[in-house]
């Protein structure tokens, strides 16, 4: 049986093919702006995800008031970088907010698939 833990370090590579595949049919079924804007939300959310995962390892290392501060520290840090990128792309012309926001969800998307296929397989 698989730990969650296990599950959300096996996302990573999927979706790394999950933001090809998709991102490639944006690219052919709407246009360059919304691949771009796709892909730089999903290479956010790939970064914040491996930010969170080296975080909470140290997180779980520290004293339970170093760790409260820590934990609040990079939780802020990364809400500030998911702000950051959805303000640059509403600002800018060559990026498309939606899309950035569908890129955002990526890593979410794909983790909550694996955990499904996951259980199914468990439960066979």
């Amino acid at each position: 049986m698989k730990k969650n833990s296990d599950a959300f370090i096996s996302t990573f590579p999927l979706v790394w093919i999950y933001t090809l595949l998709v991102g490639g049919a944006i690219y052919f079924i709407f246009d360059k702006t919304y691949a771009l804007s796709f892909l730089l939300g999903s290479v956010t959310s790939l970064m914040t995800m491996s930010m969170l995962y080296k975080s909470s390892k140290r997180v779980l290392q520290s004293d339970v008031s170093g760790a409260t501060k820590l934990a609040a520290r990079n939780y802020a840090f990364r809400y500030m970088i998911y702000a950051i990128i959805l303000i640059a792309s509403a600002l800018l012309e060559d990026l498309e907010i939606l899309g950035v926001a569908f890129g955002l969800l990526s890593f979410k998307i794909v983790l909550y698939f694996n955990l499904l296929v996951l259980k199914r397989g468990e439960n066979k």
